[in-house]
Parts: C-alpha cells; sequence; structure tokens
C-alpha cells in the first residue's frame, strides 16, 4: 500500500534540526503507527506520542503531538533525540513509499524521517 492509515514503521534516521540527518542511537527503539482513524502513535525511545495525523496523495501533515514526560538518562542523549524526533515528524509535508521504506520530507525537500516497515 501506499498510503499510511494501518502501516506502523520504526524510524531509521531523523532531521536533527540542525541540517543533518542522523541514525537512531544505539539501545533506542522508534516506532509509529498510523491508525486508520486518523490518529498517529509511536515510541520516541524513552516515552510515548500521539495526535492527529492527514495523508493523501503523497502529502502528510502530522501534530500537533503530545508526548509523555518521563525523564530518561540512558543511552545518552535519548532526551534530546526525542525532541528531534517530534520536530521532524511535525515539520514534514510529503512522503513516499517504496516497498518497504518510507520517507517522509519538509516543504522545502529536506528529509525529516526515513523508517522500514515495522
Amino acid at each position: 500500500s501506499r498510503e499510511l492509515a494501518a502501516s506502523s514503521w520504526q524510524v531509521v534516521a531523523l532531521n536533527n534540526g540542525q541540517q543533518a540527518v542522523v541514525n537512531v542511537l544505539d539501545g533506542t527503539t522508534l516506532t509509529i503507527a498510523f491508525g486508520e482513524d486518523g490518529t498517529v502513535t509511536g515510541s520516541s525511545g524513552c516515552n510515548s506520542f500521539r495526535g492527529p495525523y492527514t495523508s493523501a496523495a503523497g502529502v502528510v501533515k502530522l501534530g500537533p503531538l503530545a508526548s509523555t514526560m518521563m525523564a530518561c538518562l540512558d543511552p545518552e542523549g535519548v532526551m534530546d533525540q526525542e525532541a528531534q524526533l517530534v520536530a521532524a515528524l511535525e515539520s514534514a509535508a510529503t512522503y513516499t513509499i517504496e516497498g518497504s521504506w518510507l520517507e517522509m520530507r519538509t516543504a522545502d525537500d529536506a528529509i525529516a524521517v526515513q523508517l522500514t516497515r515495522a
């Protein structure tokens, strides 16, 4: 399927907000699930998040996303990664699905998030 509804993904890389796309930290698993009801849920490594989304014909809008507020110290940098993931997802404007690969890009065509089917 080329649509997002009823699909689940694991984040491979994300835009860190500093003009760089970085791999997910070792020891963390970032997941995203798109519900058929227009709700996106996921894990950002320590906390979980949820919010609304819309998608059609390669255009996507996520958020605003709400997150639980647990503090995690391990691995180092996980809290920064969580903030970067939420910002990257909320910046996504377009998406493409090729086989088991999902790529979301910003309105100016920068990579926001790269994912594989879970």
